[in-house]
């Protein structure tokens, strides 16, 4: 009988062993994805604020004003502004 106990306890405790494997397998696996996940947004998050830096800087936009607008801008004021209805 006393054989048959320690074989028994024996087996849960390889049973439960498996278990917490299993769900600590699980686990990593989810922190892993998560943490590539959270790099690659990362990485676009980076790309994007250079392409912003990079493309709203002034230089670039005196630039692009000149290419593209000549010397025909003006600055107006924001109570000059005028708002269109969509109909």
């Amino acid at each position: 009988m006393k054989n048959y106990l320690i074989i028994f306890v024996i087996t849960i405790l390889i049973i439960l062993t498996s278990l917490t494997k299993t769900s600590t397998r699980n686990l990593e696996s989810e922190i892993f994805n998560t943490k590539e996940k959270i790099e690659i947004i990362s990485n676009k998050r980076d790309l994007i604020l250079l392409q912003n830096n990079y493309l709203s800087s002034p230089q670039r936009l005196f630039m692009f004003k000149k290419k593209f607008f000549s010397e025909e801008l003006i600055s107006i004021k924001s109570d000059q502004l005028k708002f269109l209805d969509k109909r």
